[in-house]
């Protein structure tokens, strides 16, 4: 039987035969009385004639070419046994099914209505009927077909629900709360037929009729946390905090160990306006190990807003996700995001730790290469890891620019020179949108070649002093630089003059200062800066030499 692609319901075609033992009694001109029986008990008996045997046979060739896909030979044999025998119920039915399924609805709607009204106790048939009523979107007409169903069938219950989901789509509350009350009569109060109760009365506006139908569930089942919980819901939605606090009060009693109760604690302080007592129901709720470590960090991230998790709550929020991660099911699967949490508390070494371990399930996103070496430049990993994850960063990602620095820094601090100036000109190779790297990249560039001793490091001071004119690090190396090579020496002067004016006790700028004039011929003056150096700090084996140079000046 070809499978109705429009259906809600799932159509199981029996064998050929056996499908039509059941249904073919209904293919006779002469008219019958109609038993309500189950679609699954075996027909009567009826005389069996060749003018119904050659019906049999046609239904049955038609049922296997629709079975086998031929559907339009399949209509074309139905419609031909209908044409013998206007009321055969059966092939009005098989026939719907085939046209619905081809997109002929309307066709197929009048067929469906021909086989419900010639057997009004099949509940395949009516079933087939209400279903194309609601593709069609006729709610009402689908409702009714229903309640025949559920005449012909009063004592299945999934009928009743069918029925009660027909009158909702309709906009019938009232027959909808109908229905479901004599469900409840039938089988009492449950909390299927309550809570959906609830909803009906809810999506029509009626909140407190919704929250009447958890309150009786409750109260027949004063126990159950479950529906203590749902009412709690109601209430915290509707602004009644007190009561819902008693419904919570009521589960913690009856189920400590409820994994929710203290996340739904923590919204009731919240809403409240207690926060510090939220934090401490969240962090109880967090603790709990029935709750997956995807379900916190859901909870966490809808609990509080980014502005709250990173700004006024952040101090309770980084602790809530601690714990969440102490407890974690798969910490490979948070840990970028517990990693980028604590970027924002400065705890780089830490985040580093996370990012490698994000990478070591999935190295193919590079925002994740970016922030584990932010991550380790922030917090001054050894240069050893840095040229190593920077290394196969830029192997991985060659157009990003960040993977060339940070291999240039860690190089540069292994002493690299040369090697560092070739990742730096990578970097700079890609171009600087937005300004991006621009200034970090010269900087590394210039401090390289001046270690190398090669004028190429003028281009760069004059690139970055070009960026920002007054910047006191630039000035200081470039003054220093024309010192050593003795160029431009008034003109260094003033460059290092202008950086002790803004740190006159730096020790670097103090000796820079009196080198320079140490080369201009003034070696008293340069004494009194080169020996203020090394009063400031403990000096290198460069301040050292520059202090043998002047010290009879002093």
């Amino acid at each position: 039987m070809l499978s109705n692609h429009h259906s809600t319901f799932r159509w199981v075609s029996p064998l050929c035969a056996l499908a039509f033992l059941v249904v073919l009694t209904s293919c006779s001109s002469s008219k019958k009385t109609q038993q309500k029986t189950s679609p699954y008990a075996r027909p009567p008996q009826v005389q069996t004639t060749d003018e119904r045997l050659k019906m049999e046979a046609m239904i049955i060739d038609a049922t296997i070419k629709a079975e086998t896909g031929q559907n339009e030979e399949a209509i074309a044999i139905l419609r031909n046994v209908l044409t013998q025998d206007p009321g055969c119920a059966a092939a009005d039915f098989e026939l719907s099914r085939l046209l619905f399924a081809s997109g002929s609805t309307i066709d197929a709607l009048v067929h469906a209505r021909k086989a419900f009204d010639a057997d009004k106790s099949n509940v395949w048939y009516g079933m087939n009927l209400a279903n194309i009523f609601r593709y069609s979107n006729m709610n009402a007409q689908c409702a009714k077909t229903w309640q025949d169903i559920v005449d012909a069938h009063p004592d299945v219950i999934e009928y009743y629900m069918e029925l009660t989901n027909a009158y909702t789509r309709a906009k019938d509350t009232k027959n909808a709360i109908a229905t479901l009350n004599r469900v409840e009569k039938m089988i009492g109060i449950t909390e299927a037929v309550s809570v959906e109760k609830a909803r009906i009365w809810s999506q029509s506006g009626n909140e407190s009729k919704a929250m009447a139908e958890m309150e009786a569930l409750v109260k027949t089942m004063p126990n159950d946390s479950r529906y203590n919980s749902i009412l709690a819901e109601s209430y915290m939605s509707s602004g009644q905090y007190e009561k819902a606090k008693r419904c919570y009060d009521r589960v913690l009693a009856s189920n400590p160990d409820d994994e929710y109760v203290h996340i739904s604690l923590a919204e009731y302080y919240k809403a409240v306006g207690q926060p510090r007592k939220a934090y401490e129901e969240l962090r109880l709720g967090m603790q709990q190990k029935n709750l997956s470590t995807t379900n916190k960090i859901k909870v966490l991230t809808n609990f509080y807003t980014s502005d709250e998790f990173y700004g006024i709550h952040s101090r309770y929020a980084f602790d809530l996700l601690d714990v969440a991660m102490k407890t974690a099911d798969d910490s490979t699967s948070f840990a970028a995001f517990y990693g980028v949490a604590l970027m924002r508390q400065r705890k780089y070494a830490e985040a580093a730790h996370q990012f490698s371990l994000a990478l070591s399930a999935d190295s193919s996103k590079y925002e994740i290469w970016e922030a584990l070496l932010i991550s380790e430049l922030s917090s001054s990993a050894d240069n050893e890891t840095l040229a190593s994850h920077a290394g196969r960063a830029s192997a991985l990602f060659p157009l990003h620019q960040l993977p060339y620095y940070v291999h240039a820094v860690a190089l540069y601090g292994q002493k690299r020179y040369a090697d560092a100036v070739e990742m730096a000109l990578r970097c700079e190779k890609q171009g600087f949108e937005m300004d991006y790297l621009k200034v970090e990249t010269y900087e590394i560039l210039a401090a390289c070649y001046n270690q190398l001793d090669d004028p190429r490091c003028y281009d760069y001071y004059e690139k970055l002093l070009a960026l920002n004119p007054n910047d006191i690090n630039t000035l200081n190396s470039y003054a220093y630089r024309l010192a050593v090579d003795n160029k431009e020496l008034e003109r260094a002067e003033q460059m290092s003059k202008s950086t002790l004016q803004k740190e006159p006790d730096n020790p670097y700028y103090l000796d820079t200062y009196g080198w320079i004039l140490h080369k201009m011929g003034r070696d008293k003056e340069a004494a009194k800066y080169i020996k203020k150096a090394m009063e400031r700090s403990e000096p290198s084996e460069e301040v050292l030499e520059h202090w043998e140079a002047v010290k009879q000046y002093e």
